[in-house]
């Protein structure tokens, strides 16, 4: 199955994403503050670009059903996702509101850039293939942490983890399986080249995943972000 290529390709970066300090640090309980703030206003930011693509994904679509899918999609970034934000805002001390108005840094921007361009392609597969990184990656954290025991009702990440943890019992499937099962059934009419096409979109999109974190925990922002500013304002 092209979704088990797509996983074994990717399992070294899915390794370091574990193994990342950001992530080691929610399943043993802390988090730099400063760590915590930055993931937030980036994350926001680039949520409501992942909004807009979704929506630019309907566009490409004429069955109702898989419109419905990227509707909910929608839909759950928007009332469900900032649960996991608000655990560590309310972690870090800080309201919410107050990192909803940040500039994408230069890795944020780059993801931001990347999913645009899956989506320029007008292809379904490269549009799923760019986006799967997200939520598999998620979700793969949470499991392995569940496994792991450390949503523990002393850990103050407890509830981000049970969140992203949807592995689900046997009755029922992941987001990220539905997701992989729809790329399997596009991939298996698409060419060779189609298919090298979608599995680059989705390496990058889980290195820029491993990168995500990496910014967010030593707050990598533009060299030169004053000057930038400065241009905001002329």
């Amino acid at each position: 199955m092209f979704s088990e290529e797509l996983r074994t390709q990717a399992a070294p970066i899915m390794t370091a994403i574990h193994d990342h300090a950001f992530v080691r640090g929610i399943a043993d309980g802390y988090v730099p503050r400063e760590a915590l703030i930055f993931y937030v206003e980036q994350d926001f930011q680039y949520l409501s670009e992942f909004i807009k693509i979704y929506a630019n994904a309907i566009t490409k679509l004429t069955d109702r059903n898989e419109m419905k899918f990227f509707a909910d999609s929608i839909d759950f970034i928007l009332n469900s996702e900032i649960h996991p934000h608000h655990v560590f805002c309310d972690v870090a001390g800080v309201e919410y509101e107050r990192l909803q108005h940040a500039t994408p840094t230069p890795k944020a921007y780059l993801y931001e850039s990347h999913m645009y361009r899956a989506a320029d392609t007008g292809s379904l597969l490269n549009i799923l293939a760019a986006f799967q990184a997200c939520p598999w990656t998620y979700n793969e954290i949470a499991k392995k942490q569940v496994r792991e025991k450390a949503n523990t009702n002393d850990n103050p990440f407890k509830s981000w983890i049970d969140f992203y943890d949807n592995a689900n019992d046997d009755s029922e499937v992941s987001l990220s399986d539905k997701i992989f099962e729809w790329i399997d059934r596009l991939a298996e009419n698409a060419t060779t080249q189609q298919r090298q096409q979608a599995k680059q979109f989705f390496l990058k999109s889980c290195e820029l995943e491993w990168q995500f974190w990496e910014q967010a925990y030593h707050q990598e922002d533009w060299r030169f972000k004053d000057v930038l500013n400065q241009a905001n304002t002329l």
